[in-house]
């Protein structure tokens, strides 16, 4: 039995690297580094790399923040006036060009970084690294740039829709992390996005999707690399569990082929690797989330082939969790905001993604160490508590870096952080429907300008 002390000795190590990791994140000498790295030279003036990544940080984290707030915010700032020669005006003008001038593969090296400092190699689900997908669609500002490169929905008349991107997640089942955001048009599909991201598996690595995912190529691209797969049976395959070779109840070992038309988006070069057959296993589970109330059915399908390992239980409890995912891209879409972007050109449009994956990926490391610390679930700790526990003290911590109140300011921080618990809500289920209701406004069905001189849309009729 490990002794008080180490175990004592244990947690300030562990509170120890968590300031670090968090601090060294908005390290100003870091940014400088990776910004090196890339051959990018900037000004020396106020809005250096690292102020315009802190402040494009906050337009990230506080809701509907402009350039202006950001600004006001930063010049408040006590550790950003206290490195910088002179305040700068509150006009925004500088902060949006130097923004423009910022390089994007510097916001990607610091996500990168960032992702490495999450990596959690002890947590695995029996040997293996867990990555959940899953895709989403938000929509960006009604600008000729964005609506060239990510077109509006065909449905929607010319000037009244607004560009749809169309973007795939791949978290880290262990600790949350949002590993890579990928992302396109509307028009290119979600599977196509995920095979994008093929390169990220390793060997032994497990895939868990929904049921769009669970098709003969996703499959066999895994199987190719030395991944797995669970997936919920796709809607267009029957399952029938007299076909295949029994292995138990509701489990069996099915061949499948080779579909006989190449999917939408697959080059010829990758379809010709596709094999001809496959084996997998297909299995059911009757689930009954509260009693008294109906049970239904889910259909797993896996290259996990062996039962005793892997039993059934087992495979339908992990693709239960597969839910953290819709919770994780709540979190991104609601909590920061990331269902309608802002920025107005594509680049700025690109920066702005890389921003929320930096914003994202820092709360779940402010969560992870709270968790460590106090000896807590991480899954089962705020998101938007977190975000909002961060926002209030992230000037103090920039600037009381170094002094002997930075250990004990984390430490309450990472004690209200464990405080603020979720409670457990199994098979719980909400209605996707609105309760408030909306004004009574007529929708915009014409070009805004043919709109203003037409007498329906004129608020003084």
């Amino acid at each position: 039995m490990a002794s008080f002390a180490r175990t004592a000795q244990t947690c300030k190590r562990q509170l120890r690297d968590s300031c670090d990791a968090l601090l060294s994140v908005l390290d100003e000498k870091r940014i400088n580094g990776l910004a090196e790295e890339l051959k990018f030279e900037w000004r020396d003036c106020f809005w250096r790399p690292a102020v315009v990544i802190l402040t494009f940080l906050r337009q990230v984290l506080l809701p509907n923040c402009s350039c202006r707030a950001a600004v006001a915010y930063t010049r408040v700032d006590p550790a950003v006036l206290a490195a910088s020669k002179r305040r700068p005006s509150g006009d925004p003008s500088a902060y949006s060009q130097a923004r423009q001038r910022l390089p994007l593969g510097l916001l990607e090296r610091v996500s990168t970084a960032l992702t490495d400092q999450l990596h959690e190699p002890q947590r695995r689900w029996k040997g293996h690294r867990v990555r959940v997908a899953d895709g989403s669609c938000v929509s960006a500002p009604d600008t000729p740039e964005l609506q060239a490169v990510y077109p509006q929905s065909p449905s929607q008349k010319p000037g009244c829709g607004f560009p749809q991107i169309q973007m795939v997640g791949l978290f880290c089942w262990a600790s949350g992390a949002l590993l890579k955001l990928v992302y396109d048009a509307r028009t290119v599909g979600e599977l196509q996005l995920f095979r994008r991201m093929l390169e990220l598996f390793e060997p032994g690595d497990l895939a868990v999707a929904d049921r769009l995912y669970g098709t003969y190529c996703e499959l066999a691209l895994l199987s190719q690399r030395g991944a797995h797969g669970v997936f919920r049976l796709h809607n267009a395959r029957r399952a029938d569990f007299r076909e295949g070779r029994r292995l138990g109840r509701y489990d069996r070992l099915m061949t499948w082929k080779r579909p006989v038309k190449k999917p939408l988006g697959m080059s010829d070069e990758v379809w010709a690797t596709i094999p001809e057959v496959l084996t997998v296993r297909l299995l059911r589970r009757i689930v009954c989330d509260r009693r008294g109330c109906r049970t239904r059915r889910i259909d797993l399908v896996t290259t996990l082939l062996d039962p005793e390992t892997y039993s059934v239980g087992e495979l339908a409890e992990l693709y239960r969790e597969r839910w953290r995912v819709e919770l994780s891209l709540r979190s991104l879409k609601c909590t920061q905001q990331l269902d309608c972007l802002r920025c107005e050109s594509p680049q700025m449009v690109h920066k702005e993604l890389a921003m929320h994956q930096i914003a994202y990926n820092l709360i779940r490391l402010l969560m992870r160490a709270a968790a460590v610390v106090h000896g807590v679930d991480a899954h089962r700790l705020s998101f938007a508590g977190t975000c909002q526990r961060l926002d209030a003290v992230l000037a103090q911590l920039r600037s009381s870096r170094g002094r002997k109140g930075l250990k004990a300011m984390v430490e309450l921080l990472l004690q209200d952080i464990a405080a603020d618990r979720l409670p457990l809500r199994l098979g719980r289920k909400e209605p996707r429907a609105v309760k408030r209701r909306n004004k009574e406004y007529p929708y915009l069905t014409r070009p805004r300008a043919e709109a203003r001189s037409m007498r329906c849309y004129d608020g003084d009729a």
